[in-house]
């Protein structure tokens, strides 16, 4: 087992995006974005509603965890 924390991406129908291993403290690593048909890619979240935007550039990993692909349909 690797040592931290493992984070998995869900992208709620989009293309596959690995997990990845990062220490506690430290930046994601900004995986390439997720891409699905007639949608948008418009970020991580935290949770499954997508209320939660996870701010690759300031928040954290403390604990394993999953983020959630937010997307906007193209009208």
């Amino acid at each position: 087992r690797t040592p931290g924390f493992t984070i998995v991406f869900d992208s709620k129908g989009g293309t596959d995006v690995p997990a990845q291993n990062q220490m506690y403290g430290q930046l994601l690593e900004q995986p390439e974005p997720p891409t699905r048909e007639g949608y948008i890619f418009d970020g991580w979240y935290e949770d499954p509603a997508c209320d939660i935007l996870w701010d690759v550039e300031e928040d954290i990993i403390e604990t394993d965890m999953t983020l959630y692909a937010g997307w906007q349909k193209i009208e």
